[in-house]
């Protein structure tokens, strides 16, 4: 995705407005509505892993710039299309960036929000156990059993905020 314009209005960041206008990100599918029957009709292990892969790579190269999301969900990431499941044609974009937070360094709390948040997001397409520690490895780009050890807060913590998310989601009828 390449930038092409932007515009910014007020100074106090409580209510500034900003917006960026990018090259046409058509045609594309959000990876929500891409994986949304993996859970029946599971796609070839390959191309998941490599979308897996993919959005672990993206999301290790925001936070290690120094950007979080706060709103890091599959259905901020786009698929290119068309799509032929091989790695060459395989092209994903982030969108709504308008709340990110731009530092020297992720703080921890805001990485975990945004692992969190993905975790949530992709709970129903049919991932497995296994699934979730290759985007682990990926993302931690250490050995699964030292991410077990140093990341076990954030694993505890995902597991309960994604199931208070969807408690809140089925509630409040989201």
């Amino acid at each position: 995705m390449h930038g092409v314009g932007f515009g910014e209005k007020g100074v106090n960041p409580l209510t500034r407005t900003s917006f960026i206008i990018t090259e046409d990100l058509t045609p594309t599918i959000s990876l929500e509505d891409y994986c949304a029957d993996w859970a029946v009709n599971p796609p070839d292990a390959q191309v998941k892993w490599m979308i897996i892969k993919r959005v672990a790579t993206m999301v290790r190269k925001m936070h290690a710039g120094g950007i979080n999301h706060r709103d890091c969900y599959i259905c901020h990431f786009l698929l290119h299309l068309p799509f032929t499941g091989r790695e060459e044609d395989l092209k994903i974009s982030v969108i709504d960036l308008h709340r990110a937070q731009i530092r020297q360094r992720v703080p921890l709390r805001w990485r975990d929000k945004d692992l969190i948040g993905l975790y949530f997001s992709s709970m129903n397409i049919g991932l497995t156990q296994r699934d979730i520690f290759r985007f682990m490895r990926e993302y931690f780009s250490l050995p699964l059993r030292e991410i077990l050890q140093k990341e076990s807060g954030l694993i505890h913590q995902a597991d309960v905020k994604a199931a208070r998310i969807k408690e809140r989601t089925i509630r409040k009828n989201l």
